[in-house]
């Protein structure tokens, strides 16, 4: 393990105590100009540890770190210049970087440990206490420290606010402490901000603290996620509107907005659906004209991809205070709220490409376009841009990086965005992930408050290794689960075995470090939509998304819907965060991209099929969420044929709950062997759909599955 120890705002308040200094609790603090490396190895170490940098040019003599005596190696630094410098930790012959630290900088091609050193003179601020009960009781104590100049604070900018309310007795002058004590704060989600300026007019880096009261604490499996692809979704306000001249309708504008999804939100449309992670289209102005896209067609800006104006959202999406809107409503009923998150490109007429285009914050010589002649998706993920007029960034760039970063984290801020989906990882260099990350978990460490970070690294069934090189601690919670989304697609909607399915399965349990979050789905806006291959209607002209022969409005086939309810019910109760895809809970129709992008229908527009697999769903959706062991408990599979498919999960207190799914046409008699959690249990379960009953029996457990059907037992309630 290793850490930094410098005089900056960070979020263990530990290395802020270590970095400031005052006469008493009544005088205010001085910060000091340490600069600290520590390595703390995960075993003894006999060889000495020494430090290359930047700072010397990476001299061949370099900094021997000391040894404090209990096997922590540490080193400090003077008179450095405040900017930032790369360094490595030199442990015998090989070089590495700092385990602990995770932000990085590009030096001369070789990716280096960032060690940033700070402007002592500006002050800091520094969190001393922070604490949130269930009942809505907060305490919060942040400490202002003066620079080495010692200014002072301008006592007129330095301040507190909750929720935006300013607290003008917080600050208390003399010691420099800025204090607030809540009763009965409102279940639902809430922050601290404070802000601080010294008397020479240098400010401190604010502190932002958001936070959650609630009764218990929010794990991210237990509820679904649904992306609601913000256009296609619901419009709700009409003069927002505003299609492109002469681009197809299909790949054009429809209204969709920020409102429409805050007024699904509101009347508990997710809910229903035990939603509980919401994802919405990136928010970031995009380019106001059309674009030659797949195939030749041309294309509007609709689906957010392209970012042409920093901070300023999709004006057709709605305002700012819209957007705000839309995560207030979903945090009032518990929901959190992720953005799809676009680091890799900008469109053309951004200013970062038109003002540093020369400044290596892209690829520009090394660039070409992905899938072109010698210009590989893979040899060339890291260089090649998307079309011509989305140039490719170059990750290695630190400045590139330090605004693309502040600029998330001021969404994450201006819109109370809880996470984010980050396109097109692998195209990325892993200093974006990482850094992000890095940022996130100062929060976190401060409030205790979890950001969800999913990617998105389209691959195949052999491509767990690629989207498992991202996930960890330091980088992504977890990514779309391609590698099974594929074996879903051809066993349910195609009809092939489920013993493929399975076998998927018990490769992720293996693959994956524990903790991993991943998100299984049936569908996404990449590809067609499951109910069309279910139905048939991909065959010849339905899979071109322009042509007059693509699926029509709705399905018809019974049994298209009959494999649907196979698939959610096998998705909705895997382990991770399950995708609902807008449109799919209904049985919405599609060929690729932008055919399945269709405007959602809700309500009276619906046809008793889609009803009926709404409903399904939905049942799935209230089920998972009211059961702990769907969530997060061990799985199991208990039988496995071509079109028999039988699991559990449990907990180690014994809850669990026992999937089956039988597409055969004949009731299937069995005994099954309860694994885990199960085996000792002789509770009665029920089925949340027939409402039969289910005693179990450890080894002699005996149910009866009836004949193209589904079935998920869950403890019997009196």
């Amino acid at each position: 393990m290793a850490h930094i120890r410098i005089s900056r705002t960070v979020a263990l308040s530990a290395l802020l105590l270590a970095s400031a200094c005052g006469d008493s609790e009544d005088t205010i603090a001085v910060r000091t100009c340490e600069v600290a490396l520590t390595y703390a190895p995960q075993q003894s170490l006999v060889a000495p540890v020494y430090v290359t940098g930047e700072w010397n040019g990476f001299a061949s003599e370099r900094l021997k770190m000391e040894d404090r005596g209990d096997g922590v190696f540490t080193l400090r630094l003077e008179g450095l210049e405040p900017r930032d410098y790369g360094y490595r930790f030199v442990v015998g012959k090989e070089e590495m970087l700092d385990p602990q630290n995770p932000y990085s900088r590009w030096v001369r091609a070789e990716e280096y440990s960032r060690l940033t050193v700070p402007d002592c003179r500006q002050p800091l601020l520094a969190l001393r206490a922070f604490s949130v009960t269930p009942e809505g009781r907060l305490d919060v104590a942040v400490d202002y420290v003066d620079g080495v100049d010692e200014e002072g604070p301008d006592q007129g900018k330095v301040s507190l606010t909750l929720d935006g309310e300013p607290r003008p007795d917080a600050f208390d002058a003399s010691s420099g402490r800025l204090q607030l004590r809540v009763e009965g704060l409102a279940l639902g989600k809430h922050h601290v901000k404070v802000v601080a300026m010294d008397a020479a007019g240098r400010a401190a880096e604010p502190l932002y603290l958001p936070f959650w009261v609630e009764a218990e604490p929010f794990r991210w499996e237990a509820g679904l996620m649904y992306f609601a692809f913000t256009d296609r979704f619901r419009n709700a306000r009409a003069d927002n509107d505003g299609p492109v001249a002469d681009v197809d309708p299909i790949a054009n504008y429809m209204g969709g907005d920020f409102a429409g999804i805050t007024e699904k939100i509101e009347d508990g449309y997710f809910d229903a659906l035990g939603v509980k992670t919401l994802w919405i289209s990136p928010v970031d102005q995009n380019p106001e004209g059309r674009f030659v896209g797949t195939g030749g067609k041309y294309y509007a800006g609709y689906h957010g991809y392209w970012p042409s104006k920093p901070r300023e959202t999709q004006h057709r999406f709605g305002s700012i205070d819209e957007l705000r809107a839309l995560t207030h409503a979903a945090h009032q009923h518990g929901i959190r709220v992720i953005a799809d998150l676009v680091l890799n490109h900008v469109h053309q007429e951004h200013p970062y490409w038109v003002n540093h285009r020369e400044d290596g914050w892209f690829n520009t010589a090394a660039s070409c376009v992905c899938g072109t002649a010698d210009c590989d998706w893979e040899v060339k993920r890291l260089t090649c841009k998307f079309t011509d007029y989305l140039p490719d960034y170059d990750w290695r760039s630190s400045g590139m990086v330090d605004q693309f970063i502040a600029d998330t984290l001021w969404w994450l801020e201006a819109a109370d965005f809880d996470g984010f989906r980050m396109d097109a990882v692998k195209h990325m260099e892993q200093v974006a992930g990482r850094t992000l990350r890095g940022r996130l978990r100062d929060i976190t460490a401060m409030t205790g408050t979890q950001f969800y970070l999913v990617g998105e690294t389209f691959v195949g069934t052999d491509g767990r290794s690629q989207i498992a090189r991202y996930i960890g601690p330091r980088e992504l919670d977890g990514q779309f689960d391609f590698p099974l989304y594929w074996p879903v697609r051809e066993a349910f909607a195609d009809g092939q075995g489920l013993e493929r399915v399975d076998q998927a399965v018990r490769e992720n349990e293996v693959f994956y470090a524990p903790g991993t979050l991943n998100s299984p789905f049936l569908g996404n806006h990449d590809v067609a939509r499951f109910m069309s291959q279910a139905s048939g209607q991909l065959q010849g002209e339905g899979s071109d998304p322009f042509g007059a022969g693509r699926p029509p409005s709705t399905v018809t086939d019974a049994a298209a819907f009959e494999k649907a309810k196979y698939a959610f019910t096998f998705l909705l109760t895997q382990p991770g965060v399950p995708l609902v895809y807008y449109g799919d809970e209904v049985g919405l129709p599609g060929a690729g991209d932008p055919d399945n992008r269709r405007l959602m229908r809700f309500g009276g527009e619906l046809t008793d099929l889609e009803r009926q697999l709404l409903a399904h769903v939905q049942t799935l959706g209230r089920t998972r969420l009211a059961h702990p062991a769907l969530q997060s408990g061990a799985r199991h599979t208990l039988r496995i044929e071509k079109d028999l498919y039988i699991f559990q999960r449990s907990l180690p207190d014994g809850q669990g709950a026992i999937v089956a799914i039988n597409r055969g046409d004949v009731e299937r008699p069995l005994v099954v062997e309860l694994l885990g959690g199960l085996a000792a249990s002789t509770a009665t379960y029920e089925d949340v759909f027939s409402e039969r009953t289910l005693q179990l029996a450890g080894t002699e457990t005996v149910m009866v599955v009836a004949p193209r059907s589904v079935a998920v037992y869950v403890p019997r309630t009196e």
